[in-house]
C-alpha cells in the first residue's frame, strides 16, 4: 500500500497492477508520477480532474515541517517516562521532548541522569542504587589516589598548600578548617599540626571518606548493614585494581593543578551557586577536574572544561553524579580539547556555510577571516557565553538530546519527501544518484550558522577581525527563536543534497 492511504482508502486490484516501483541506488522507493497523482497519496482516492490536481500542489508544495517549540519538561510528566520497575521505556520520545522544549529545573537531575548516560535507560530502580553506590567507591578510590601521590611527592613537613591539596581560595574556608601557611600563630601547637609526616599524611587522606559527602543522593543506603559494608569492602577492591593499573604522571598532574587553580576560582562568579568566595562548591569544582585530568593524561585538562563541569555541578549538586556525567560527556566531545579536532570541526562549519550561505563566507574569506576561529568559543562551551546561565543549560541539554541529526528519522523522512517532490516536479523522467549528506553536520553546526546568519548585514560591514569579534560579542540572541532558525537551516541543507543529488535521463517508453 502506498504511504498516506488509510484503511478506508484502499487500492484497488486494478490501481496496484498499474503502479509501477522503482528503487534507487541509494534504497529510496518511488512511484512513478502519473500514478502517484492517480492514487492520491494526500490520502484522496477520487479520481476527479479538480482533487488530483490538488493533490499534485500539496505534494509540489510540500515543505519539511519546523518543530513548534514547546513548554519544559515538567517532573511530572517525566514520571510518565518511568514504568512501575523504574525502567525509561521511551528514551527517543524523551530525547525529542527534551529538544523541543528543553527540561524543568526541577526535574533536569532525574532527566539529565539519562540524558548524559549514567544509568542505562533500561535500568531498574535497585540496578541503579548500586550503580550509584559503585560510582562512589570507585570516584572516592581516584580522589584518594592523587592525594596521596601528592603527599608523598612532597617535602617532609609540607602544609597541605604546599602539597598541593588545597588551593590559596580554599584556605579562607572556615569549613576546612585551615589556616593560611604565611599567617603566623603565636600558638606553637597549631604550628605543628600544620605539619606532618608525609606518610602520615597519606594514610590519613586515604582514609574512608563520608560517601554521603560526596554524593547527596545516596540517603537510600544503609552504610551500617553488613550487606551494604561487604559491597563497598567488594567494591573497594576492584576499584583499588583499576586505579593501581592506571600510570599516573605526577609531574604532569601537578602542572594542571596550577592551571586549575587559576581557572577556578573564576567560575561562574555570577551565578550565586558559586558566588561565595569560601564556596564549598569551588573545592568540588578543583577535585573533580583533578581527578579527570590525572586518569585522562591523553587530554589532561584544559580551559573550558571548568565551564563545561559548572553546568553538571550545578545541576546535580553532587560530586560524584557531577563527575561521571562530565566524564560521559566528555568522553564524546574530547578531541574537541585538542587543536586537531577543533580545527576539524570549525572546518566543517566552514562547509556548512559554503553550502547556505556562500556570499557571506566569501566575504570573510575576502578579509582573512574565512578560518572562522571566532566560532571556537561557540563550539567549545556549547554557546553558554552567548545566554543567561540558565538559559545556557536549556541550550546544553537540547544540543545533547541529539534528537534532530542528518542520521535521524526525522532528516530521512525530510529527504524522502523532497525526493518525491523532485520526482513529481520532474514528471517521472529521473532517477537519483546517492544523496549525499555530510553526517558530521551536527544540529550545534547549524546553529553556529544561524548565529552567523542573525548578524549576516553587520558581518558584511566588518573587514577584520576586531569589528567581528565586536559584533560577536554584542549579539542580542532570543534563545527560541535561533533554534528555530537553525532547524530551518537543517531542514534546508537535506532539502538541497536531495535536490543536487536528481539527474534527468533519458528513460525508454514503459510497455503498456
Amino acid at each position: 500500500m502506498v504511504k498516506g492511504l488509510g484503511k478506508k482508502n484502499k487500492m484497488s486490484a486494478s490501481d496496484r497492477k498499474n503502479i509501477r516501483r522503482e528503487k534507487s541506488d541509494d534504497s529510496f522507493v518511488f512511484v512513478r508520477s502519473v500514478d502517484v497523482l492517480a492514487t492520491s497519496l494526500a490520502g484522496d482516492t477520487s479520481s476527479n480532474t479538480r482533487n488530483t490536481e490538488a493533490n499534485k500542489e500539496d505534494i509540489q508544495n510540500q515543505v519539511s515541517p519546523i518543530s513548534q517549540r514547546t513548554e519544559p519538561l515538567t517532573l511530572q510528566n517525566f514520571q510518565k517516562f518511568i514504568d512501575t520497575d523504574g525502567r525509561l521505556v521511551d528514551e527517543s520520545l524523551l530525547r525529542r521532548t527534551v529538544f523541543l522544549g528543553g527540561v524543568e529545573p526541577n526535574a533536569r537531575r532525574e532527566v539529565w541522569q539519562y540524558l548524559f548516560a549514567l544509568y542505562p535507560c533500561s535500568s531498574t530502580r535497585r540496578e541503579r542504587e548500586v550503580l550509584l553506590l559503585d560510582y562512589i567507591v570507585k570516584y572516592n578510590e581516584m580522589k584518594s589516589r592523587w592525594k596521596t601521590l601528592l603527599v608523598l611527592s612532597a617535602k617532609p613537613g609540607a602544609t597541605k598548600f604546599e602539597q598541593g591539596l588545597v588551593a590559596r581560595y580554599q584556605l579562607e574556608n572556615p569549613q576546612n578548617g585551615l589556616q593560611s601557611p604565611t599567617l603566623e600563630t603565636s600558638d606553637p601547637l597549631a604550628n605543628v599540626e600544620n605539619l606532618s609526616i608525609n606518610v602520615e599524611a597519606a594514610q590519613a587522606d586515604s582514609m574512608e571518606s563520608d560517601f554521603n559527602a560526596l554524593s547527596k543522593n545516596c540517603k537510600f543506603l544503609d552504610f551500617n548493614s553488613e550487606e551494604t559494608k561487604q559491597k563497598i569492602e567488594f567494591m573497594k577492591i576492584q576499584s583499588q585494581v583499576y586505579v593501581n593499573r592506571c600510570k599516573i604522571d605526577v609531574t604532569g598532574m601537578k602542572n594542571y593543578l596550577r592551571l586549575i587553580d587559576k581557572d577556578v576560582p573564576r567560575t561562574d562568579r555570577d551565578v550565586p551557586y558559586f558566588k561565595e568566595s569560601t564556596s564549598n562548591q569551588l573545592s568540588m569544582l578543583r577535585d573533580i577536574l583533578i581527578t579527570y585530568a590525572t586518569f585522562h593524561p591523553d587530554i589532561g585538562y584544559a580551559q573550558g572544561m571548568n565551564d563545561i563541569l559548572a553546568r553538571f555541578l550545578y545541576v546535580f549538586d553532587s560530586e560524584v553524579e557531577a563527575f561521571w556525567c562530565f566524564n560521559n560527556y566528555l568522553e564524546k566531545i574530547k578531541e574537541d580539547f585538542l587543536e586537531v579536532g577543533m580545527i576539524n570541526k570549525i572546518e566543517l562549519v566552514r562547509k556548512l556555510l559554503l553550502e547556505m550561505d556562500s556570499p557571506l563566507l566569501e566575504h570573510l574569506q575576502r578579509h582573512d577571516l574565512g578560518d572562522l576561529l571566532f566560532c571556537h568559543r561557540w563550539l567549545l562551551l556549547g554557546f553558554k557565553r552567548e545566554f543567561s546561565f540558565m538559559d545556557s543549560l536549556r541550550v546544553f541539554e537540547i544540543l545533547s538530546s541529539h534528537h534532530l541529526e542528518l542520521s535521524s528519522i526525522e532528516a530521512e523522512t525530510a529527504k524522502r519527501k523532497q525526493a518525491m517532490k523532485e520526482f513529481v516536479r520532474q514528471g517521472g523522467v529521473t532517477r537519483t544518484e546517492p544523496i549525499d549528506t555530510e553526517a558530521e553536520y551536527t544540529f550545534e553546526l547549524f546553529m553556529c550558522v544561524a548565529l552567523l546568519e542573525t548578524c549576516r548585514d553587520k558581518l558584511f560591514r566588518c573587514y577584520d577581525a576586531a569589528m567581528v569579534f565586536e559584533c560577536i560579542n554584542n549579539l542580542e540572541i532570543n534563545l527560541d527563536s535561533i533554534l528555530e532558525q537553525s532547524e530551518q537551516l537543517f531542514f534546508r541543507y537535506c532539502k538541497k543534497t536531495v535536490e543536487n543529488s536528481f539527474q534527468i535521463v533519458d528513460t525508454p517508453l514503459v510497455r503498456r
